[in-house]
């Protein structure tokens, strides 16, 4: 089919890894189901995806389109060329949130001049609440997506309008949350942002959050990055909470089998290399490290973590990801790299670090490994579902310590060791969450969890599956919105796409 005989969506998502990915494996399961799609970004990440996008459309056909937009003038004060979270360090969050509100005026020129490609709906991250206005002024649906779960969301969602009412109960050390699934739910202040605990109302961080939240009123459906059995009641909260509008479950949202080695960025270790160590190793003996694209340790953190890996004499892969302000240098310094490990940690230990990317569906598929050391993104949580691999989990900043919640205490596959993301891990602690994932009778107990929860993800988006039938509910509806929308029709009445 070309482009006039296919309904044409647009997906924004937020200028982060851990957002763009999902978005980007979401707009290809959109393709696969006879959808034009559009992917507009900043120029900095369209330039990025570049490849992923050809690989797509030259391997699968898929009709996917990339686009990049600029801000009308720079962002005071964020480097240029570095108009994605993963670029910069967390100092830069309010300037990423400056450059995401600037380009409202820039994707509004682009969508006049698309005639008869019109879309038909924008979806939308949950983080750019413009794309409401945007709605509005081109009078089409916008559809809200979820890269994360249910029970982060509702949590959210329940913190951000107590925030808001001035309702927020406290006792003591905690922080009660009420109006969701086995609530009331108390986290202390070891286990909930220190910005939901003491809400200021000029922390614009904060602001920016709640407003986000607030926002799901105002659109045509939402889709979520998780599956019906994983957040059943979680869900149904979510469903209730956007007062009737619809939610299609849609995750978890991964590359097609056989891509999975290129989601992201392209990896900084040869499959080859990796694949030769993963090989040598017994089965199930493995550990994989790694933070995710935004949280960058410390020396003091890394040498701490690394002391605790060393007394749990366990085998790992580790991805050290240096903070970019530094990684000019250090990524071409053996000498940096040293820096952040104790002196012979390496000759000590049965480990792989991988100084940089890493190819993670590959590592946690690999029979070798059984275990993720991990600071809980969603997109990770997901991941280690799929391939049935337990946690050891480090939550850091955002929906990070809500997911570690959901890991360790709903679904019992994980252990947590440390929390936040300027806390240096215990190194006792460090030990003893290793040993108990990857050989206790507990790990055992949670393995076997993991991989009952695989399989139910696996049937999911398979065939008949609860992930795979609302998709293919979501891709209907679409089709509709060509057909019914008046201004997706010429002169004859005839459809043509939006």
């Amino acid at each position: 089919m070309d482009l006039q005989q296919k309904p044409h969506v647009v997906m924004v998502p937020y200028p982060a890894m851990g957002h763009c990915i999902p978005s980007l494996d979401l707009v290809k399961l959109l393709a696969s189901h006879s959808l034009t799609v559009t992917y507009v970004t900043t120029h900095t990440i369209a330039q990025r995806l570049k490849g992923p996008v050809d690989e797509a459309r030259k391997a699968a056909g898929l009709d996917i389109h990339l686009v990049g937009l600029c801000p009308p003038k720079g962002i005071e004060g964020l480097p240029e060329g570095r108009e994605s979270m993963d670029l910069v360090s967390s100092k830069y969050s309010l300037d990423i949130i400056s450059l995401v509100e600037s380009l409202e005026q820039p994707f509004d020129g682009w969508f006049q001049q698309q005639g008869s490609r019109r879309p038909v709906c924008i979806i939308s991250d949950m983080f750019i609440d413009w794309t409401v206005r945007s709605s509005e002024r081109h009078n089409i649906p916008r559809v809200v997506f979820y890269a994360m779960g249910a029970f982060p969301t509702s949590i959210f969602h329940a913190v951000c309008s107590s925030i808001s009412t001035n309702t927020l109960r406290k006792e003591g050390d905690s922080v009660i949350v009420d109006n969701i699934p086995s609530s009331p739910l108390t986290f202390t202040k070891d286990q909930i942002p220190a910005r939901y605990f003491n809400p200021d109302s000029a922390d614009p961080m904060l602001k920016f959050v709640t407003g986000k939240m607030q926002s799901i009123t105002k659109c045509w459906g939402v889709l979520v990055n998780t599956f019906d059995d994983l957040e059943t009641r979680y869900l149904q909260h979510l469903k209730n909470t956007i007062s009737g509008r619809p939610l299609w479950s849609v995750g978890p949202v991964l590359p097609s089998e056989g891509s999975s080695h290129t989601r992201g960025k392209m990896a900084d270790i040869s499959e080859e290399k990796l694949l030769q160590w993963l090989d040598s190793q017994s089965p199930s003996s493995v550990l994989y490290v790694s933070f995710g694209s935004q949280a960058f340790l410390s020396q003091e953190q890394t040498k701490a973590l690394a002391r605790g890996l060393e007394a749990s004499d366990q085998a790992f892969i580790w991805s050290i990801k240096i903070s970019p302000e530094t990684a000019p240098i250090a990524l071409n310094m053996e000498d940096s790299h040293a820096a952040y490990l104790p002196e012979g940690f390496m000759e000590r230990t049965k480990g792989l670090i991988i100084w940089g990317w890493a190819p993670q569906l590959l590592i946690l598929s690999h029979p070798s490994v059984s275990g993720f050391l991990s600071h809980c993104g969603w997109n990770s949580v997901l991941e280690s579902i799929m391939m049935g691999v337990p946690l050891v989990t480090w939550p850091m900043f955002s929906d990070q310590h809500f997911n570690s919640k959901l890991v360790t205490e709903e679904l019992g596959i994980g252990v947590q060791f440390c929390q936040h993301m300027d806390e240096v891990p215990n190194e006792e602690k460090v030990e003893m969450a290793v040993r108990l994932v990857m050989g206790s009778e507990q790990g055992k107990q949670m393995r076997k969890r993991a991989q009952e929860l695989k399989e139910l993800a696996k049937q999911s988006v398979g065939g008949g599956g609860s992930s795979a039938s609302n998709l293919q509910a979501f891709a209907c509806e679409i089709h509709k919105l060509m057909n019914c929308n008046p201004q997706n029709r010429n002169d004859n009445g005839d459809s043509v796409s939006g």
